[in-house]
């Protein structure tokens, strides 16, 4: 079984590698990813995938039959990002102000990749396969509500895997427990009173009191990273156009990140007291608005992981396999497909000095494609949970 899969995915593996170029060239955004979903439906039509009607427009969900009913979720991601590409590779973003920054279309290709394996397979299956490809998971939660749609109704487990830069090229590496970070974005606005610049005091300035805030939060951010991991980052500062207008308003926009409820909460409550006091300190009024959609973290199943583990180690060479350390605490929506079911999600190496997600010079490493078909193949033709 083991040369049959790496047979089959040999033979694929330059088609697979096209489809992630093609996916690369054409990146969409949010839950608008019409585009690659029939570029994964395409890449499906001839097998015996039953594809489910689509639950939110730019999601595919097709099952492959097994022995048993008993049913496990395989999940890649497909949106993109709002970034102008950097990476100088032929098949770059011909969308203006969008690239794949995170990897997405490296998962969709490994996905669609161990479909057409299992497929070849099928009849070697112990359990059916649902493959799940989702949209929206940046900024949008997608994986949220297609969890609530019904993407995981029936499933026992769900696995996913995220490709890593920093890991040695190949690694596969996941932990027990939290792997990523629960997380909130928060937007702070200061309202003053604007006015000339030459006459300051007939005016209530935000922008002072917009730096004590963001001097605050570097604060709270310092002494919680120490206590516990969690973090408060500033992002991005909007007030003013001109160098001689006091501004009516000043816009602070930031994210936060935390690995439990009570340490959410406590992030929460003591912004809202940052909030307050500033409004007290410099006259100004003072409002918070904090999105908790991203609120679960990646839990992995003792269960899940160990299965992961069991198989790495079991179908890929010595050393391979390496637990991590601890968690990132990047946010990750696959949270929900795991909330009171078993499974995990693990990272596939990139290669140690890989350009970082979300930055401009990304792009996914095609030599790891190959490792992430025959894991999830793995997953599903021994599945034993």
């Amino acid at each position: 079984m083991i040369c049959k899969v790496r047979e089959i995915t040999a033979d694929i593996l330059p088609s697979i590698i096209r489809l992630r170029h093609s996916i690369h060239s054409e990146p969409e955004i949010g839950l608008g990813t019409v585009g690659t979903r029939q570029k994964v439906a395409d890449a499906l039509r001839n097998t015996s995938l039953e594809a489910w009607p689509s639950l939110m427009g730019g999601d595919f969900i097709a099952e492959l039959k097994g022995r048993s009913k008993r049913v496990m979720c395989l999940r890649a991601d497909m949106d993109a990002l709002p970034i102008e590409e950097r990476t100088g590779v032929p098949y770059s973003s011909t969308i203006p102000g969008a690239m794949h920054a995170c990897g997405h279309d490296g998962h969709t290709a490994i996905l669609v990749g161990a479909a057409r394996v299992l497929n070849e397979l099928r009849e070697h299956l112990p359990v059916t396969v649902r493959f799940v490809f989702q949209p929206g998971e940046e900024v949008e939660c997608g994986g949220k509500t297609l969890v609530e749609l019904g993407c995981c109704d029936n499933a026992e487990a769900a696995f996913a895997l995220h490709g890593w830069p920093g890991l040695p090229t190949g690694q596969i590496s996941s932990r027990p427990g939290a792997l990523f970070a629960a997380a909130a974005q928060f937007s702070i606005r200061l309202t003053g009173k604007g006015c000339h610049g030459a006459t300051p005091e007939k005016g209530i300035n935000p922008i002072p009191a917009a730096a004590w805030v963001v001097h605050r939060l570097g604060e709270l951010h310092l002494a919680l990273n120490s206590r516990d991991g969690s973090v408060i980052s500033v992002c991005s500062i909007d007030s003013g156009r001109s160098s001689n207008i006091v501004p009516d308003e000043a816009v602070i926009r930031g994210t936060t990140r935390y690995l439990d409820d009570e340490a959410g909460m406590h992030i929460e409550r003591t912004i809202g007291e940052v909030v307050s006091e500033v409004s007290r300190k410099f006259m100004v009024k003072a409002e918070m608005e904090y999105d908790k959609r991203y609120r679960l973290p990646v839990m992995n199943s003792t269960k899940g992981f160990e299965y992961v583990s069991k198989t790495a180690k079991h179908f890929f060479p010595s050393g391979t396999w390496a637990e991590a350390s601890r968690p990132t605490m990047v946010c990750e929506d696959f949270a929900f497909y795991l909330e009171n079911r078993e499974g995990a999600a693990f990272f596939l190496g990139l290669g140690q000095d890989w350009p970082g997600l979300h930055t401009q010079e990304y792009d996914f490493n095609d030599a790891v494609i190959e490792s992430g078909i025959h894991m999830f193949s793995f997953l599903a033709l021994g599945y034993e949970i």
